[in-house]
């Protein structure tokens, strides 16, 4: 069950922050963004901004000096090419996955390659182009968080919370809601207001508890001392079974013991008795079959995967997103001969199967450590052997990322190669 919660804080600004701590020094973000945007959207009363709203929870956090160092090696290297407009529209707008580029920029200028920001630009075209000894590579970067679904459940989830926030009562609320239910939707909206009017009974009568059902064609119900039981009979007894059978918004409500400035909650999914298969390695193998677009033909074509935000991500998932899918087979017997051992193979189902235009695919995760922020990059090749597909030898692999296990992968081990 995916559950997140309401987490209940007194918000104050980063300036405020500043009183117990240094406010930091961002040249190089003020010189690219501008003092008043920074002011206003870092530094400000109520900034919109992610860099604003992480110093407004943290004034020390680790994301302002990581961001201002990442525009610091960008602006002052001789090995970068930008459009410095271009960039602050960027970061100003698309501050996830612009972090995803600025962090693969710098990443191939630590490595001593010559790289490009919109190298196509106006035009589409990859995000970068990064040449080592004269020879060109082009990336093409995705930050891959939360999946739709996620996202929606997310929406609904902060409406909720939002709502419950301002709303000051002796209870805690934990509230199902199911998949119909869309962030600002008409659905919802209904479905807040039963809430809010169940609320309001609550506090008249001060129950223990009790549980919330609204049915959008059934009604709603709310059943003094937690879940129904169905105890009452007749007609108004078929009427709550029908209400408590067809909800898709349930609230269970319980009684703190005092009068709170706002109702805490908590937002889940419907349980599911069948589990669902995980299907993280379509969604993956969906999202690079489109970025590949962006690579040119007959080139060096690198898509690179911001995976930071996208939580139990597993090999399997990389594995068959990228080379299709495990399979096995087992050698033809003759009748009555034991059956050999299975062998495997992947489907030709991945992305590499059907395009010629990525050489490679990188993987690339951030993350806090001891309030360091750190990164790792994992470096996948191809193994298409059409002709038409330049493939990567392990040194430039390397150059990449980490190759681990994989290269058996690389051009020197190419089905045809005499070199």
């Amino acid at each position: 069950m995916y559950i997140r919660a309401l987490v209940i804080g007194e918000l104050f600004s980063c300036n405020e922050g500043m009183r117990m701590a240094e406010q930091p020094d961002l040249p190089h973000l003020r010189d690219l963004l501008g003092d008043a945007w920074v002011d206003a959207e870092i530094f400000g009363e109520n900034p919109q901004h992610a860099l604003g709203r992480w110093c407004r929870k943290d004034p020390t956090n680790a994301w302002l000096p990581h961001v201002e160092s990442l525009v610091r090696n960008l602006l002052t290297s001789n090995r970068v090419t930008l459009d410095r407009a271009a960039l602050a529209v960027k970061l100003k707008a698309e501050y996830v996955s612009t972090l995803a580029e600025l962090e693969t920029a710098v990443f191939l200028e630590q490595s001593e390659f010559q790289v490009v920001l919109e190298p196509f630009a106006p035009e589409r075209g990859a995000d970068l182009r990064a040449d080592f000894n004269d020879v060109p590579y082009y990336l093409e970067v995705r930050a891959v968080g939360d999946s739709e679904e996620d996202d929606r459940f997310n929406g609904v989830s902060n409406e909720l919370f939002a709502l419950l926030n301002t709303i000051d009562s002796h209870y805690s609320a934990n509230i199902t809601v199911g998949e119909e239910y869309a962030p600002r939707g008409p659905r919802l909206r209904e479905a807040m207001k039963v809430a809010v009017e169940g609320l309001k009974i609550l506090e008249e009568e001060l129950w223990e508890r009790a549980t919330l059902y609204y049915s959008p064609k059934g009604g709603s119900l709310l059943n003094p001392g937690g879940d129904y039981s169905g105890h009452a009979t007749g007609a108004s007894g078929a009427l709550h079974r029908n209400v408590v059978e067809t909800a898709d918004f349930v609230v269970r409500f319980q009684n703190t013991g005092r009068r709170n400035d706002r109702t805490t909650a908590t937002a889940a999914r419907p349980f599911k008795h069948i589990p669902e298969p995980d299907q993280t390695h379509k969604r993956l193998n969906k999202i690079m079959n489109k970025k590949r677009e962006q690579l040119p033909k007959d080139s060096r074509g690198i898509v690179v995967i911001d995976c930071s935000d996208l939580f139990m991500l597993t090999d399997f998932s990389i594995d068959a997103a990228l080379y299709g899918d495990l399979m096995v087979h087992f050698e033809p017997v003759a009748p009555g001969q034991p059956v050999g051992p299975p062998i495997p193979y992947r489907n030709g189902r991945g992305l590499f199967a059907k395009t010629s235009r990525v050489s490679a695919v990188l993987f690339h995760r951030r993350f806090v450590e001891t309030g360091t922020i750190k990164q790792d990059w994992q470096v996948y090749p191809t193994n298409r052997a059409n002709a038409d597909t330049i493939r990567l030898s392990a040194v430039e692999l390397a150059r990449f990322g980490q190759l681990g296990d994989r290269a058996n992968l690389a051009a020197e081990e190419a089905p045809g190669n005499t070199a």
